[in-house]
């Protein structure tokens, strides 16, 4: 995790506690909106949730001693790729919606993080971490041929791949602060698309292609706001403005709105806000840490 997100990086043992959450088809709904997924520090550890898109019917599907977190929404909302450490060491798992069948994707020597699926559902992107240095990888959904993208001697983090299925987002520190690139899904045509003296954090692509969303991080004042950019790289926009930090932008099915996460009264909560940047609206409140917000459509019934 990166150093400056303050993120808890903490597997259940086999006994699957997961798969006894009951059904939750009536309260989860969707609302129109979709669902999203998050993670909390409300329980004593990190545990994943769902919600409405309105912040109502928060549910916890997970419920073990580990650290289950940073999870992403299949695009079809019936599925959770997520990181956690209930074998040991950190490893990516998949759950459906519904907290059932907690299977196990990944298993190497390294923590595996930061997942995203692409928009057919037939692949997970994400980032494997060798400690001084992160790459990125490509795997199927069902965990199959793993193939790694990127191999420098610098972090490359938070892959994201474009609605087209043509190019992967993802953030790399590799000429010194954190700048957004793209590449072509084999890893090739790697290039940057911004370049600033602050770390562009957490990018994420909006629902045609035509925008990318990301932090733009002070370390040295612990202030971050949320930015809206063409996919060129163009018309930097800020959408955020609160004090401490607004981070890790997801947008919604339609393009419409933006989830993110914000240190604004606290501790980090759940916030959403038009794509313009108004109205922003709190949906979580809780003692623990709320945040790595994905937001989907649901078909599951």
């Amino acid at each position: 995790m990166l150093f400056f997100s303050f993120t808890t990086l903490c597997c259940s043992s086999t006994d699957n506690n997961e798969s006894q959450i009951p059904n939750n088809d009536s309260t989860i709904n969707g609302n129109g909106g979709g669902i999203i997924t998050f993670y909390s520090g409300r329980d004593g550890n990190n545990e994943i949730y769902i919600m409405n898109a309105d912040g109502t019917a928060q549910t916890r599907l997970t419920d073990n001693e580990f650290a289950d977190q940073t999870p992403a929404l299949s695009p079809n909302g019936t599925k959770i790729v997520f990181q956690t450490n209930r074998d040991g060491r950190f490893e990516l798992y998949s759950i459906n919606i519904d907290g059932s069948n907690p299977t196990r994707l990944t298993n190497t020597l390294n923590a595996e993080d930061q997942p995203s699926w692409s928009p057919d559902g037939l692949n997970i992107f994400y980032m494997l971490d060798y400690g001084s240095r992160s790459e990125i990888w490509r795997m199927n959904s069902d965990g199959t041929e793993q193939t790694q993208l990127t191999s420098n001697q610098w972090r490359d983090e938070r892959p994201f791949l474009s609605p087209d299925g043509s190019t992967i987002l993802f953030m790399s520190n590799r000429h010194g602060e954190y700048e957004i690139y793209m590449m072509d899904t084999d890893g090739s045509n790697q290039r940057r698309i911004t370049d600033s003296s602050l770390h562009k954090v957490f990018p994420s692509w909006n629902n045609d292609g035509s925008k990318i969303a990301f932090g733009l991080t002070n370390t040295a004042t612990r202030q971050a706001e949320i930015h809206v950019i063409n996919a060129d790289g163009t018309n930097d926009i800020v959408l955020t403005s609160a004090t401490g930090r607004d981070e890790n932008p997801c947008w919604s099915p339609d393009g419409g709105k933006i989830v993110f996460q914000s240190e604004r009264e606290g501790n980090f909560e759940i916030y959403t806000m038009n794509s313009d940047g108004s109205n922003q609206t709190r949906l979580t409140e809780s003692n623990g840490w709320d945040g790595w917000a994905s937001w989907s459509v649901y078909t599951a019934h």
